[in-house]
């Protein structure tokens, strides 16, 4: 999973998306065990940052299960199962605060 969550933080990373947070929820729902939060600085270049990060994940056979608001662009949710990624604007990010409602999240460190 390591590898994973390392492909996808370094394409965010390459393409410019912002502060990108991995938080280790697994201790807090059963149902899910990553979560990839970043942001972009509009809604075009979190598509363009989430059109990388899938055709990246997808050289490994991983699809994505749903993708919403990919149209609007301004917070797109790619379900990959066991992790999610978020991408958000800026303003959308601060709205909604992800990274506090799951504070309880161990924090993934990827120097």
């Amino acid at each position: 999973m390591d590898e994973i969550l390392r492909i996808i933080h370094d394409t965010i990373d390459l393409r410019k998306g912002e502060n990108t947070i991995i938080l280790d929820v697994s201790e807090q729902v059963d149902y899910l065990d990553y979560l990839i939060i970043a942001n972009g600085l509009t809604a075009l270049h979190n598509r363009a940052i989430m059109d990388y990060v899938i055709a990246e994940l997808a050289r490994y056979d991983i699809m994505p299960d749903g993708l919403n608001g990919y149209e609007n662009g301004e917070w797109i949710l790619a379900d990959f199962g066991v992790m999610t990624v978020h991408l958000f604007t800026p303003a959308l990010r601060e709205f909604y605060r992800l990274e506090e409602l799951w504070s309880a999240g161990r924090a993934v460190e990827m120097n």
